[in-house]
């Protein structure tokens, strides 16, 4: 079997020609962030996080499992709210 990743396509390689390059580009953005390195919210490790299911995440070093985005384990409005409720309880 022939390897289907490629240093341009990287792991959408395994579509082939199906779907289109412009899918294919977003779907390589969401992977590659997918399965990048992400901070975990209790050890603070960067680490490779385990997606559970859909939205479910673990850190695989502490074992602590919480609830993030469906692609990433942490939104951008996640960490909004996050800094709003950090700088809300500082000023009590």
């Amino acid at each position: 079997m022939p390897f289907s990743h490629t240093k341009i396509v990287g792991p959408t390689g395994r579509y082939g020609a199906r779907y289109g390059m412009g899918v294919r580009r977003k779907v390589l953005q969401i992977e590659v962030k997918q399965r990048g390195r992400h901070r975990c919210p209790r050890c603070k490790s960067l680490v490779k996080m385990e997606r559970i299911a859909f939205g479910i995440w673990r850190c695989p070093k502490c074992g602590y499992t919480f609830a993030g985005g469906a692609w990433i384990p942490q939104t951008i409005m996640g960490k909004t709210l996050a800094t709003e409720a950090a700088a809300k309880q500082s000023t009590r």
